[in-house]
């Protein structure tokens, strides 16, 4: 284990502490995930700021809830870059520069720095500790190789200068955390910081799913998100239709939690057997009742940094049917134990894992959901803070290390 290293059975030793920091978060905009740890991440410093680029981007389907934590928002440049990846999949990405970041911080004075990303927002942070060098800078990344192998070569010259202005660092899963090390971010200066889960959105009720040796007389598929290329839920369809025509015996329900402009061509391939619902964009009460009737949850992604959507089926006790690109996948499932993985390039391998979890038995499947739910059960609001709370004290506590080294050397040159 690293010096920084830190122990998950010893985040609770220090859960009512209180360290005298004023932390400061700079981030382009707040999720729930977000909302749900930061919150509990203020109770455990003497302050906590957040500055945001903009309240909300155009492209969400919820409004900006943040009570509770004082946050600001930024003067922000946004503009919209056209990202094509390789698997096939183009989509907006907005790029933020929220210009006033140096003099929002020489305003703040903060103890500790924390910037999501390692773009604009990172960049104008050096700026500010060009003047502080003493206050420790902490970038917060969520990331995945898959993803950023295709940024462009221009980004990753920018993060490898900037990583050498940055401090520390947290990564979310382990594909982020290779992806850090690629930069030559050292193992002892990253700390994991993952993401907790909205636990309202979790089915906490009675199964009602079978015990049969049989798989279900209908298998209820979940799938949550935007119906969108990158989602992957076209190619997905287009097996499960395939599959569906192959074995006209068994009858699936798609169910889809979400909308977007591919709508027509998911509808397009129901069949006798293959019926698709569409349940539209869902709040935390229908997306807990969804995940209560569910056998499957379905996540195709072509690319997604993490995946909430497979935790929260996790911790509903639905067993995952998963893109090996997703973070989460790979961080949280075990194929053939609480989930079928898949490559979402691979017609054919899209179709033997779906041929794998549809020939599933009712009893297995529920044996999956309990091990899915095991998986999954340290993830909370509450472990996350308690993570970046521990992170935040090591770090402190390296560095006080360094000052009394660096004072008893002095006084060792003065004798």
């Amino acid at each position: 284990m690293n010096s920084l290293d830190i122990n998950a059975d010893n985040l609770n030793d220090s859960a009512g502490e209180v360290t005298d920091l004023h932390v400061v978060i700079l981030i382009n905009y707040l999720r729930v995930h977000h909302v749900l740890a930061l919150r509990e991440f203020s109770r455990k410093v003497r302050k906590l700021t957040i500055l945001l680029s903009v309240p909300m981007e155009p492209d969400r389907d919820w409004e900006a809830q943040w009570e509770g934590l004082d946050v600001r928002v930024q003067r922000n440049f946004m503009w919209t870059a056209n990202w094509r990846h390789s698997t096939g999949f183009s989509e907006s990405n907005f790029i933020h520069f929220p210009i006033d970041t140096p003099w929002r911080l020489r305003e703040l004075k903060p103890d500790l720095i924390m910037s999501y990303e390692m773009g604009a927002r990172t960049m104008l942070t050096m700026i500010y500790k060009t003047f502080k060098r003493k206050v420790p800078v902490v970038m917060i990344g969520n990331m995945s190789e898959h993803i950023e192998s295709e940024r462009g070569i221009l980004r990753r010259i920018v993060r490898k200068l900037l990583r050498r202005g940055v401090n520390y660092f947290t990564y979310n899963g382990p594909s982020c955390k290779r992806y850090l090390k690629s930069l030559g971010v050292k193992d002892d200066r990253m700390f994991h910081f993952p993401y907790c889960i909205n636990e309202a959105t979790v089915f906490k009720g009675e199964s009602k799913k079978g015990n049969s040796n049989q798989p279900p007389e209908t298998t209820k598929l979940l799938y949550c998100g935007s119906i969108s290329q990158r989602k992957g839920i076209v190619h997905f369809s287009d097996a499960l239709a395939q599959w569906c025509a192959n074995n006209t015996h068994q009858k699936v329900e798609l169910m889809i939690a979400g909308s977007g402009d591919l709508k027509a061509d998911v509808a397009e391939r129901a069949s006798h057997n293959l019926h698709v619902t569409f349940l539209g964009n869902c709040d935390v009460d229908q997306l807990r009742e969804a995940y209560g009737v569910a056998d499957i949850c379905v996540f195709p992604t072509l690319a997604d940094e993490w995946g909430l959507v497979p935790i929260e089926a996790m911790a509903s006790g639905i067993p995952v049917l998963g893109s090996i690109f997703a973070q989460s996948v790979e961080a949280c499932c075990v194929d053939s134990e609480n989930s079928w993985i898949f490559d979402p390039t691979d017609h054919g391998d899209i179709v033997d894992a779906i041929d794998r979890a549809l020939t599933t038995t009712e009893s297995r499947i529920r044996e999956m959901g309990a091990e899915a739910k095991k998986a999954v059960a340290h993830i909370s609001p509450e472990n996350s803070a308690a993570y970046l709370h521990e992170a935040v004290e090591k770090i402190v506590a390296s560095r006080n290390h360094a000052i009394a080294g660096s004072i008893g050397s002095l006084k060792g040159q003065a004798i």
